[in-house]
């Protein structure tokens, strides 16, 4: 068992209080224990942070790129491990979890890169011997919240282009999933970075949430998580006598489009990938199947099967298909949904029931379920489940497709399986959503290109990931030159 804390500039902070974090494949086993921060302790982080920051955002682009080329060796080179630890207090499959991982080192080395080359642009004056010049700058302290499903590439794609332009940072991870974090910033300090710049306080957004958006020192948040949290932030922030810059990855309510010329057995495994990644448990999890009519009845049917031959599972066992659900909540609320959908009339096709025997006694395990037939007026086709239930259902048009993916609040990502480029074009351009994805999974996508959604799934303004991230992680000032 692993014990870890808070890490405030560079030290541990420990309390009498502890919680244990357990493995949801197997609840006998203690991952890790820790001591929950107090609201003192958040606040003295942020005084820290504050600090820490004009010394940090003085280095050169250069010295804080070597720190983050460092610690992209340090995960590489730890990447068993640390995979291992995803696995065991997430849930995860273990191969999920070294494509984490691995992404992880890929954006430290993006942004390392990125940062020499970050740039302003020169403009024109109109009056002679001028010129005007932009120049970008950190904001200061960031308030970065993640969530559990993505333990540590969701606070690498925060955490990194917030240092790398010179921000310092409070780091509040999930509670369900604080070990790895705790890994993550070790391997910053062990990198280089200097303590304070990086500060980690583990709680309950219920006792440390508020403050981590209205300490005097926060300029900006970036947090992932539901939709109505993400809202009470906004009303929070709103509430404020100064404006705090906010970026918002929420919800999703994804969909697949299937056409009627899709290859079969290819838009099986793309639907299949998508739905169950992760047991179901990110927000750009395919939760929703729009097939056209005539290839409804096969599709079905190949679904079946392919989820009969699924093996449901620890995640360290490199066999399973799906791992475990994170937490007991997590279990009650997916089967809830079942229940849900089954009395408002969706048809049950396949699974719908925990796994609760043998090998499953001691895990949070839920069988991948099947609904057919469903219609936008049910819960299940609209709601945010967040676990392993996909609904399918039918359409004749085009037009009737696009009408379907976009009648539910989200709008994160849409799925197209298709060979045909007219129809493809145009449900991409017809789709409500932040990404599409024309031949593959909803779930997967690449550091180096912008992530966000619209609707309810986003705030749409700041996305993260890619170039467009450092928008966030900056403010632009203008030079008036004259000589």
């Amino acid at each position: 068992m692993k014990i870890v804390n808070s890490i405030i500039k560079g030290e541990p902070v420990i309390h009498d209080e502890k919680y244990k974090i357990h493995n949801p494949a197997d609840t006998r086993e203690i991952v890790s224990e820790y001591s929950p921060a107090t609201l003192d302790d958040v606040k003295y982080a942020f005084d820290v942070a504050s600090e820490a920051f004009g010394s940090w955002s003085s280095k050169t682009p250069h010295e804080r790129a070597k720190i983050l080329y460092r610690a992209a060796n340090i995960v590489e080179d730890g990447s068993e491990d640390l995979a291992r630890l995803i696995t065991r207090e997430m849930g995860k499959t273990i191969s999920e979890s070294k494509a984490e991982v691995e992404r992880v080192s890929w954006i430290l080395r993006f942004y390392a890169s990125l940062i020499l080359r970050i740039n302003g642009y020169t403009i024109p004056s109109q009056f002679k011997g001028g010129l005007i010049l932009t120049i970008r700058e950190p904001l200061g302290v960031v308030s970065v919240i993640t969530p559990w499903n993505f333990p540590i590439a969701i606070p690498a794609w925060k955490i990194v282009p917030a240092i790398a332009t010179g921000n310092t940072v409070v780091f509040k991870p999930a509670s369900l999933a604080p070990t790895i974090a705790y890994r993550f910033v070790e391997i910053l300090h062990r990198a280089g970075l200097p303590p304070g710049v990086v500060n980690l306080v583990i709680g309950s957004g219920e006792k440390i949430g508020r403050e981590m958006i209205t300490n005097k020192h926060v300029e900006a948040v970036s947090f992932t998580g539901s939709t109505n949290t993400g809202l009470e932030i906004n009303r929070i922030a709103g509430s404020l006598d100064r404006y705090v810059r906010l970026q918002m990855e929420l919800g999703g309510k994804n969909a697949t489009i299937v056409t009627e010329d899709a290859p079969l057995s290819e838009a099986v495994e793309i639907i299949v990938k998508g739905a169950f990644a992760i047991a179901g448990q990110a927000c750009t999890a395919t939760s929703r199947v729009l097939v056209h009519i005539d290839l409804y009845g096969k599709l079905v049917e190949a679904l079946k099967t392919r989820i009969d031959s699924m093996k449901v599972g620890n995640g360290l066992d490199p066999s399973t298909d799906m791992g475990p659900l994170a937490s007991m909540d997590q279990k009650k609320k997916v089967l809830s949904y079942i229940e849900i959908g089954k009395n408002e009339g969706a048809k049950l096709v396949y699974g719908g029931y925990a796994l609760e025997s043998g090998d499953y006694a001691y895990g949070y395990y839920v069988k991948p379920t099947l609904f057919i037939d469903c219609e936008p007026r049910h819960r299940i086709f609209q709601e945010e489940i967040f676990g392993p239930v996909l609904c399918v259902t039918p359409y004749s048009s085009i037009d009737e497709a696009i009408e379907l993916a976009n009648s539910v609040k989200y709008g994160l990502t849409l799925g197209i399986v298709s060979r045909d480029l007219s129809k493809i074009m145009r449900i991409a351009q017809g789709a409500k959503t932040g990404i599409v994805r024309v031949n593959r999974q909803t779930v997967g996508v690449e550091f180096q290109a912008p992530f966000g959604g619209v609707k309810a799934s986003g705030n749409d303004i700041y996305k993260e990931q890619g170039i467009e991230a450092l928008d966030f992680y900056t403010r632009v000032k203008t030079i008036y030159m004259h000589w």
